[in-house]
């Protein structure tokens, strides 16, 4: 019997995206309820917040004011990757943007890089997965019927920086991570995406070709080794600012002619699909209640607004959907109706497959969060 849809009273998180979500005798979940408490600690949208990030700033120059580089940033074309160059920019801060070209992105997210890079004056270096490689680790994940198919991008995204900050000696990363349009996100099926075991064990069971060329991180080498060792610190700008995605948009356009892309995660292909497809249809997941729910919480959009936003197909359009299907069946080199039957085949946890260990302990690194990142 299908359970009785719940969903939050403050935000819109709901029993269906995520069963093991609970609420208080008000109906508030404990999603928005851990937000709300974290929002003090955690999001600084103020004077305070200007001053501790000129703070943090400040030091940044003086520690590396010898070095070639001061801090060194993933882009993707997304807006958070994006208002971390512009604010970098605003900062005088001499920065390195470092880019994953997969194959994926959308035209509007590369002219948005080119246009940013040049505006914001600072040094490219873009790294292109060996194709096949990368097509066939993202076919295993799809075969294996598992939520996160971004996973193997953001992993080898994570793993490249490592090294370009060894390679030219950078200690400080900026990260669009932020508060005010991330600070929920469902936790129900997702497993750590630095879990290179995790991706390798999938790989094994799904894939056609080895993996020769490409690298993973793990989980022990982000949280313990680069904190510990490596003295690699992720700062995270966006927490210090009022981070509005209306005035971004504004200040982005204004700044390089920054273009829109329409939704959370939409600047790639893959992603796009992934949220406004993949996921609703397999696992009846919609992304988008997260993003509102954030969004809600950080005071820049009213619950209401969310739920009549979501009853809208997170596709803007019929021919985009059929656009994505062609564009990522010839990607993988197999037929859309190959595709489409993948999705239609049943679905999977990321726990049905192994996993390492340490991501067994993600519930209580969580409640330990501010000691880790």
């Amino acid at each position: 019997m299908k359970k009785k849809l719940k969903r939050c009273n403050f935000c819109v998180m709901d029993n269906e995206s995520d069963p093991t979500i609970f609420f208080n005798d008000k109906g508030e979940c404990n999603y928005c309820l851990d937000t709300r408490e974290r929002k003090i600690s955690e999001y600084f949208p103020n004077e305070e917040g200007k001053k501790k990030l000129e703070k943090i700033i400040q030091d940044i120059k003086n520690e590396t004011k010898n070095e070639k580089y001061n801090c060194i940033v993933g882009i993707s074309g997304g807006v958070d990757s994006s208002y971390i160059l512009y604010l970098g920019h605003k900062y005088s801060l001499k920065m390195l943007a470092v880019h994953i070209d997969d194959g994926l992105d959308t035209d509007v997210a590369k002219e948005n890089i080119r246009k940013l890079c040049r505006a914001a004056e600072v040094d490219l270096v873009t790294i292109e997965p060996k194709k096949e490689e990368f097509a066939d680790l993202t076919l295993s994940f799809i075969k294996a019927g598992v939520p996160n198919l971004a996973m193997p991008q953001d992993n080898i995204l994570h793993n490249e920086l490592l090294k370009i900050q060894k390679k030219y000696h950078i200690k400080y990363s900026l990260s669009g991570a932020n508060f005010a349009m991330e600070s929920i996100l469902e936790r129900s099926d997702f497993v750590n995406a630095n879990d290179g075991y995790h991706i390798r064990k999938i790989h094994e069971k799904f894939g056609t070709i080895p993996i020769k060329n490409i690298k993973f991180t793990s989980i022990l080498k982000e949280y313990i080794f680069n904190k510990f060792f490596n003295n690699i610190v992720v700062i995270k700008p966006l927490n210090y600012i009022d981070y509005n995605l209306k005035n971004v948009l504004e200040d982005l356009n204004k700044f390089c002619g920054y273009e829109y892309y329409g939704g959370k995660h939409y600047e790639n292909i893959l992603t796009r699909f992934l949220q406004c497809y993949y996921l609703p249809q397999k696992f009846h997941k919609d992304k988008r209640k997260s993003h509102f729910s954030s969004m809600i919480v950080s005071e820049q959009m009213s619950r209401e607004e969310a739920i009549e936003k979501l009853t809208k197909n997170p596709y803007v359009e019929e021919k985009l959907f059929e656009e994505d299907i062609r564009s990522l069946a010839e990607y993988l080199n197999i037929s859309e109706k190959e595709l489409l039957y993948y999705i239609d085949s049943k679905q999977h946890s990321h726990r049905d497959y192994k996993i390492s260990y340490l991501n067994y302990l993600a519930p209580i690194a969580r409640k330990f969060r501010k000691f880790l990142v």
